[in-house]
């Protein structure tokens, strides 16, 4: 019971130091000045369509951010989104489902259904393609009942997902393939994969002899436990 309390006591202090931490962070500081630039972009009427692509900047820094992101050691990037999106502008939404849907998976979506009924079509159209990315099919189902006139998230929801044969999606992927070195390979299926590394083939650093008895060694200290 003590234990209990004193989480509890601490529960308030965590909440209230992500207010003091996460706008320190280089995610968060990403997405204010993101925000600037879509600002920006809103106020303005771009003229052409180098102009109307002002996200194409912060591609690589977002790219970054879900292409490092691991839920077992690395979850806090997600964690620093979704406090953003508490307070962010209409316009900045889809942007954080999109990046927030790009690390979710079929067992961590991360808040995602929560904007599945969103009023702005837009915003359920990210939340609709992360759902589908994760394999959500029972949460896609449910907006594609409750949306039956939007096309796209009926395509969603009801498109195919199954892969092409086997034999087509490898013709396709060897037609980029240099498959000169093919003839070196030794086995039956001379698949076009080689590789020049030879790290295998050099002499150890030490002799085989000397290996050896540093084996035997190792063996009578863990059988005996003496030197």
């Amino acid at each position: 019971m003590f234990g209990i309390h004193r989480r509890l006591r601490r529960r308030p202090i965590v909440e209230a130091s992500k207010s003091l931490i996460y706008p320190r962070t280089s995610t968060f500081r990403l997405l204010k000045t993101i925000e600037a630039a879509c600002q920006e972009a809103v106020s303005k009427k771009w003229d052409s369509d180098a102009e109307r692509n002002w996200l194409l900047p912060y591609r690589a820094p977002l790219r970054q951010i879900y292409s490092e992101f691991n839920p077992y050691y690395n979850s806090d990037e997600v964690a620093i989104i979704r406090w953003y999106m508490g307070g962010c502008p209409l316009e900045m939404l889809p942007i954080c489902i999109w990046l927030v849907g790009r690390c979710a998976d079929r067992f961590r979506l991360y808040g995602i259904a929560q904007y599945r009924h969103h009023p702005w079509p837009r915003v359920r159209i990210h939340v609709a393609k992360a759902l589908r990315r994760s394999e959500a099919w029972t949460l896609l189902g449910d907006m594609a009942s409750r949306y039956p006139d939007d096309a796209r998230i009926q395509w969603y929801a009801h498109a195919a997902n199954a892969h092409r044969p086997f034999t087509e999606r490898l013709s396709k992927f060897t037609k980029g393939i240099d498959n000169s070195h093919a003839a070196e390979v030794v086995t039956p299926s001379r698949m076009p994969y080689w590789a020049i590394e030879k790290s295998w083939e050099y002499s150890p650093p030490k002799s085989v002899d000397m290996i050896r008895r540093m084996l035997r060694r190792i063996r009578h200290w863990v059988r005996w436990g003496i030197n």
